[in-house]
């Protein structure tokens, strides 16, 4: 059994600092705590009730008395484990998540979107609190959330949350493409991420209503688009429906800028999708369109990727949601600990995913995917200890 990383990770997580005061009574070191509910995260305990239990019963799991070099294993219950990881330094924790994940991606085209920790809804508890979110930021070639931030009380707070992180170097790098929702296409925003050397593609909708209506009438004043992608020939199947796209896109051959706003610098592309969805039960077709700026030129079949590439991020939200069951944790108070561990979890096992997605690898008769890897995992220990030495 390979304990390399497995060690190494435990030698970062003892660099968490220990909130707990008389540090001669602690039974249950906090690093110990901390790897075993990422493994217990892995192998399909989601909730603290659950992780508990799963502990008490592993005491004699050989996989954590090699990793700890321990022949016995202390733990916690419930409460001292729910006590525990509500109270440690979330900033510490996302340090160390954010140095094992960096390995593993490019951060070439970033995707940026927040994510509602509805389990942390307290509204029936504290009246002047509100549930809080965590905007994560992926990798979307490697699928991998490397990075989070931390939002209280509402979504709105994920504009100021992206203007820090584009003044982070960790994040922003020249030449990177940052793809995010409407409410993150705000000026000054766009503006920075132009002024670093970098890319956005970014929607427009209601919320930018100047910006809207400039976008439809720079698109109503051409006579063809500049250039057009159709992807029919690609069967795409979304949601029990066959789903075509068109992708037009509008620039200005004699400069860069297409568009003039007074707000926004250096529009160089406009971008109309026009989606068709087709039921196969029902046969009811529905035609939406949206528009995107960008600030840099490329063909409509590469605007068509990029776009599609920013939903990377919204699958990963889906696999928190359904592997981790993220929704349904109930973490009233301080939330974002077993979020990070979450996020841990999950990149585990995309870039297991990664490697192996062509393989039959975990049982004879399917392929590889997100959904087997995790219900192996609930059986395997070996897997388990072998996602953190890939």
């Amino acid at each position: 059994m390979k304990l390399k990383q497995k060690k190494l990770l435990l030698e970062e997580l003892k660099t968490v600092t220990d909130f707990r005061v008389h540090k001669h009574k602690i039974l249950y070191p906090l690093h110990e705590i901390l790897f075993m509910t990422l493994f217990a995260l892995l192998k399909g305990n989601r909730t603290f009730k659950e992780i508990s239990l799963w502990m008490e019963f592993s005491k004699n799991n050989q996989v954590l008395k090699k990793v700890f070099g321990k022949k016995d294993i202390m733990v916690p219950c419930k409460s001292t484990l729910h006590r525990i990881l509500i109270n440690i330094d979330n900033n510490e924790l996302e340090a160390i998540f954010r140095k094992y994940f960096e390995k593993y991606i490019d951060k070439k085209n970033v995707a940026v979107d927040g994510k509602w920790l509805n389990g942390s809804d307290i509204n029936a508890q504290y009246t002047q609190q509100s549930h809080n979110a965590i905007l994560n930021i992926l990798d979307k070639d490697k699928k991998i959330v490397f990075a989070h931030r931390f939002l209280e009380h509402t979504k709105k707070s994920e504009i100021p949350a992206f203007e820090e992180l584009l003044k982070d170097k960790f994040f922003a790098n020249d030449s990177q493409i940052f793809s995010f929702d409407a409410l993150l296409t705000q000026s000054e925003i766009l503006n920075t991420i132009n002024t670093q050397g970098s890319f956005y593609i970014a929607k427009v909708k209601g919320n930018q209503k100047s910006l809207k209506e400039k976008v439809i009438d720079t698109v109503n004043n051409f006579v063809n688009p500049s250039d057009s992608f159709n992807d029919e020939h690609l069967n795409t199947v979304e949601r029990d429906c066959r789903v075509t796209r068109v992708v037009d896109i509008f620039e200005n051959r004699d400069c860069n800028r297409v568009l003039y706003h007074s707000e926004f610098d250096n529009i160089q592309t406009v971008i109309r999708v026009t989606k068709k969805s087709t039921s196969f039960k029902t046969g009811e077709i529905k035609i939406t369109t949206e528009y995107s700026i960008a600030n840099y030129k490329a063909t409509a079949q590469e605007f068509r990727d990029k776009i599609l590439q920013h939903w990377r991020v919204e699958t990963y939200h889906y696999h928190l949601d359904n592997l981790m069951e993220e929704d349904d944790h109930i973490a009233y108070v301080s939330p974002f600990s077993i979020s990070i561990l979450r996020s841990f979890a999950v990149n585990l096992y995309q870039i297991y995913y990664n490697e192996h997605k062509d393989e039959k690898t975990l049982t004879a008769r399917t392929k590889t995917t997100m959904a087997n890897i995790a219900h192996c995992c609930k059986h395997d220990d070996e897997l388990v200890s072998n996602l953190f030495e890939q």
